[in-house]
C-alpha cells in the first residue's frame, strides 16, 4: 500500500458503506475498490463531468491498479501505440476518451497498472445490432418493443438534467433508474440477444473483473474499476459478494 494509505483509510471511513464487512475500516489484507461510471464521449462536452473532473477524481483515489473497459487484444494495441506514439490510435479505445485522454496519460504520472477486463467483441456488437433491428420490425414482438420504449422513456425522465452529473451518476437513484431500464431490456430480449444480452455481457465482463481481483487478493491494493456508468450497478452488486474487497463510494471523489 502506498505511503498515504493510513490517511486514505481514515478518509474512507466517512465515505463508504463498507461491503462486505461490517467494520468501519478495511480488514487486514482487503483491497480497497472504487467503481467509477464513465459517460464516454459525453465527457468531452460536459462541464460537470469533464475529462478534467474525471482526472481529478482518479488522482484523488490514487489507484495501484485500474481495470478498464477494453478487451485484451484491443488494449495491447492501444498500449503499444501509446508507448510508441504518445497516442492510443486504436478504434475501440477511441470511443472512450476517459481512457485515451485520461487513464493512459495518468499511468505515466501515477504509476498504476492497467488491466483490460471487457468481454466486448465486434461480433457481439454486430449481432446485437442486427437482432435489435429485426425485433423492432417484427409485428409479433411489437408489444415487447413498445414495453421497452416505455422503459426507455421512464429512464429518460428519471435522469433528465442529471445524465452528466457525477454526483447523480454515482448514486443509488441512478443505479435504480439504469437497473429498471436494463432489466426490462433483459427480460424482454435477453434470450434473443444471446451473448449480447444484458445479463450475458455483464456476466462475461464480471468474470474478467473477478479474475483480475482474484490475482491480487489479500495484497491491500487500491483498485479502480472504470466502466460505462450503466454497468456500475452490476459491478457493485458483484463486489458485495467478495470478502476480500472493501468498497469505497465513488461520489466523494468528485467533491471539490
Amino acid at each position: 500500500m502506498k505511503a498515504f494509505a493510513a490517511c486514505l483509510a481514515a478518509f474512507l471511513l466517512g465515505l463508504t458503506g463498507c461491503a462486505p464487512t461490517s467494520t468501519e475500516s478495511p480488514p487486514a489484507g482487503a483491497n480497497i475498490v472504487a467503481v467509477i461510471g464513465a459517460i464516454h464521449g459525453q465527457h468531452r462536452s460536459s462541464e460537470r463531468y469533464s475529462l478534467d473532473v474525471l482526472r481529478d477524481a482518479i488522482v484523488k483515489f490514487d489507484p495501484d491498479i485500474v481495470l478498464v473497459e477494453l478487451p485484451s487484444d484491443r488494449f495491447a494495441i492501444a498500449s503499444a501505440n501509446f508507448d510508441k506514439f504518445g497516442e492510443v490510435r486504436e478504434s475501440r479505445a477511441d470511443d472512450f476518451p476517459e481512457l485515451t485522454d485520461v487513464v493512459f496519460p495518468l499511468r505515466k504520472t501515477l504509476g498504476f497498472t492497467m488491466i483490460p477486463v471487457a468481454a466486448w467483441t465486434p461480433e457481439i456488437a454486430a449481432d446485437r445490432r442486427a437482432v435489435e433491428k429485426r425485433l423492432a420490425r417484427d409485428p409479433a414482438r411489437s408489444k415487447d418493443w413498445l414495453a421497452y420504449q416505455a422503459a426507455i422513456q421512464l429512464y429518460g425522465k428519471a435522469v433528465s438534467g442529471h445524465s452528466d452529473d457525477p454526483d447523480f451518476i454515482h448514486s443509488q437513484a441512478s443505479d435504480e433508474a439504469v437497473k429498471a431500464r436494463q432489466e426490462s431490456y433483459e427480460r424482454l430480449f435477453g434470450k434473443d440477444l444471446g451473448a449480447g444480452g444484458w445479463r450475458a455481457i455483464n456476466a462475461a465482463h464480471l468474470a474478467n473483473i473477478n479474475a483480475a481481483l482474484d490475482a491480487v487478493t489479500g495484497q491491500e491494493k487500491r483498485i479502480l474499476i472504470l466502466f460505462g456508468a450503466w454497468h456500475k450497478y452490476k459491478i457493485v452488486e458483484a463486489l458485495a459478494a467478495r470478502q476480500d474487497v472493501f468498497l469505497a463510494e465513488a461520489a466523494p471523489l468528485f467533491d471539490q
